[in-house]
């Protein structure tokens, strides 16, 4: 048996809509969005929400449930950014200022897809999110460590069109899963 490890794992965060085939799988990150994965600075990553809440209400004679909508999925990372990459985590948080052609608060920031794949070359598993919305970037940096980054996304269970925002697969599931680029387009999903 073999568990997920951290050599195992490679992880995207690219352009809103971006379909797991356009996905570069062979090179080191780049600054062109969709040209590779983000190797090397990411500690780990976590995703919550995503739950239904039901209610159940009291009447006469018995209950009756309500069922809220189904709440946020929140992808959170923790890294260690890379001079070598530059800006690459606040040009994920931030839109580009157009006053100076830097990042900064003022900018409008894009929605992001990510993907992650785990994989030991026999039975790959893939994750895919989309319409993800920056909501933190937290920074930190310690006399005796790294600096570090905070980078949190927020997204709904679906677009508004009913499309799934989150899917996965993986080859015991179905074995027509060979890698992340197996993933189906997010057009392709049925909004039932």
């Amino acid at each position: 048996m073999t568990a997920i490890s951290r050599k195992l794992t490679k992880i995207w965060i690219v352009d809103v809509d971006t379909a797991a085939s356009d996905l570069v799988t062979t090179s080191a990150y780049s600054t062109s969005n969709t040209s590779g994965y983000i190797a090397g600075e990411i500690k780990n990553y976590s995703k919550t929400g995503g739950e239904t809440d039901v209610e159940s209400d009291p009447v006469f004679g018995g209950f009756v449930d309500k069922e809220k909508p189904t709440s946020q999925f929140e992808v959170s990372f923790d890294v260690v950014p890379s001079l070598e990459n530059g800006n690459l985590w606040e040009s994920l948080a931030y839109g580009t200022d157009v006053a100076t052609g830097v990042y900064s608060s003022a900018g409008t920031p894009t929605d992001k897809a990510v993907f992650i794949e785990a994989s030991d070359s026999t039975n790959p598993v893939g994750y895919g999110f989309n319409n993800c919305n920056v909501t933190v970037l937290d920074m930190e940096h310690s006399a005796d460590d790294n600096q570090t980054k905070t980078l949190n996304l927020k997204f709904s269970p679906t677009d508004g069109a009913g499309i799934a925002n989150f899917i996965s697969d993986s080859q015991t599931h179905n074995t027509n899963f060979n890698s992340i680029t197996d993933l189906p387009a997010w057009t392709a999903l049925d909004n039932n």
